[in-house]
C-alpha cells in the first residue's frame, strides 16, 4: 500500500524532530520546556541528555541525538521517493532494519544505564511502527 510510505515518512519526520530537540537541549541549542513538544516528551532533568556521553550514546563519536536526526529525515526523504516509485522499495526498507537494528542495542544501553528516557522510547517506538510498515510493503 503506497499510502504507508507516506505515514512512515510523517512518523519520521516526528522521530527526527523529538531528536533534534534531544539533541538542541543537550547542545544547550535551546531549553527543554519546548511549547512543541508534547509533555511526556520533555526533558526535565540531566539523566536523558547524561546518556550522551556514554558509550551507547554515540556512534562513530557523534552523538546519537546529531546522528539520528540526520538519519531519520534522510530516511523520510527515502520513504517520500519511494512514495513518488523515484527509487525502489528496497531502500526504506533496508533504512528501517538499520533504525530498529541499532534501535535494539541503544534500548539496551538504556536498560543497563537504568535510564527511562521518553524521547529516547518514542522514537524507537515509531522506528518499530515504520519498521513494521515497511515489511507490509516489502512482502506485497
Amino acid at each position: 500500500m503506497p499510502e504507508l510510505y507516506l505515514f512512515s515518512a510523517f512518523f519520521l519526520f516526528l522521530a527526527a524532530l523529538l531528536s533534534f530537540y534531544f539533541f538542541g537541549v543537550y547542545a544547550n541549542l535551546f531549553s527543554s520546556d519546548r511549547f512543541y513538544i508534547p509533555g511526556f516528551c520533555r526533558l526535565s532533568n540531566n539523566d536523558c541528555t547524561s546518556i550522551v556521553d556514554t558509550k551507547y550514546g554515540r556512534i562513530f563519536g557523534i552523538s546519537n541525538a546529531l546522528a539520528g536526526t540526520i538519519f531519520l529525515f534522510t530516511q523520510t526523504v527515502v520513504l517520500v521517493c519511494t512514495y513518488l516509485n523515484l527509487i525502489s522499495n528496497h531502500y526504506a526498507f533496508f533504512m528501517s532494519l538499520v533504525s530498529v537494528s541499532l534501535g535494539a542495542y541503544l534500548i539496551y544501553g538504556l536498560i543497563k544505564l537504568k535510564v527511562k528516557c521518553n524521547v529516547c522510547i518514542t522514537v524507537h517506538a515509531i522506528n518499530m511502527i515504520v519498521f513494521t510498515m515497511q515489511l507490509m510493503n516489502i512482502s506485497q
